[in-house]
């Protein structure tokens, strides 16, 4: 069955601004000596009672902040944990309480050097939740229902919207990532080595087939494992409609999903099947002290 999961696509939106490619979402000083741990951090349960009147008082938002700062409002602690250990699909989760899990919180945290949080992100989350929420986890590889992310075409030829990369350009300037008929965003500049991952449009310029399947499952209600066989770096730019729960009204309503979009655009399917995958499993959680 092509489900899309809406739940899974708010966790991607509520953790990365999704017009950012993924190298900028990241982007840090190299002489930067990556911090381990938040310097400071508030952690306090989410208002039970959002207002009703403002949607996005109701939604999970995590963000990175100028100046080393972090927030995250109404984020329950699963979400939490599979930021921190970067899960793609709620089936890699498993143990812990229930409840626990879907206990929502607000955290305030900074960094002590100043920098922008980029791909330090997971590490600080994962200290953070070891020391405010006493977490501890061990990894193991379950089998679990996937979708396998395969050539359409016997003869292996790709759709218009997927090619091989020419990784001679690249000293060239940034290539135009194309907006679909009547979307409101504008034509993105890709840079070598950069992906863009936002609602209804994944594109990438000179990046492997294992980021096109991770970013693939983020929209979708399983893993997506590659089982394309295609080594090297390859440029993509597929769109589709999102899910009508995560409306985007800059895009056609008559627009491909995104199994439809894979196959056409990009030469490429999902078909549904069992692999084993890692998972994560919850041996100890608790609700942390108050402020």
């Amino acid at each position: 069955m092509n489900n899309i999961c809406s739940t899974c696509a708010f966790a991607l939106v509520t953790v990365l601004a999704p017009t950012l490619t993924a190298t900028t979402a990241f982007a840090q000083d190299p002489a930067a000596t990556p911090a381990t741990a938040f310097d400071v951090a508030s952690v306090k349960p989410s208002n039970p009672n959002p207002d009703p009147a403002n949607p996005l008082s109701q939604i999970a938002l995590m963000l990175p902040q100028p100046g080393g700062r972090f927030t995250a409002t109404n984020t329950p602690l699963r979400m939490l944990i599979k930021t921190a250990y970067e899960l793609q699909q709620d089936a890699q989760l498993t143990g812990g309480s229930p409840d626990l899990l879907a206990a929502k919180y607000d955290i305030t945290a900074r960094t002590a050097g100043g920098a922008t949080i980029g791909k330090e992100l997971p590490p600080l989350l994962r200290s953070l939740l070891a020391d405010r929420f006493k977490l501890a986890v061990r990894h193991d590889r379950r089998e679990i229902a996937v979708y396998s992310l395969e050539i359409v075409r016997a003869d292996s030829r790709f759709g218009p919207q997927f090619r091989r990369s020419d990784m001679s350009a690249c000293s060239g300037p940034p290539t135009a990532m194309r907006a679909a008929p009547g979307a409101s965003e504008p034509e993105i500049a890709l840079p070598c080595g950069a992906e863009l991952y936002r609602v209804g449009h994944l594109a990438a310029r000179g990046m492997a087939l294992s980021n096109l399947a991770f970013n693939v499952s983020r929209w979708t209600d399983r893993v997506v494992v590659d089982r394309t066989g295609l080594e090297g770096t390859f440029d993509w730019d597929v769109q589709w409609v999102p899910d009508p729960l995560m409306p985007d009204a800059g895009r056609p309503p008559d627009g491909p999903s995104l199994f439809a979009a894979l196959r056409e655009q990009a030469g490429l399917k999902l078909d549904g099947t069992r692999a084993p995958v890692q998972v994560l499993i919850v041996e100890r959680a608790e609700r942390p002290e108050p402020d």
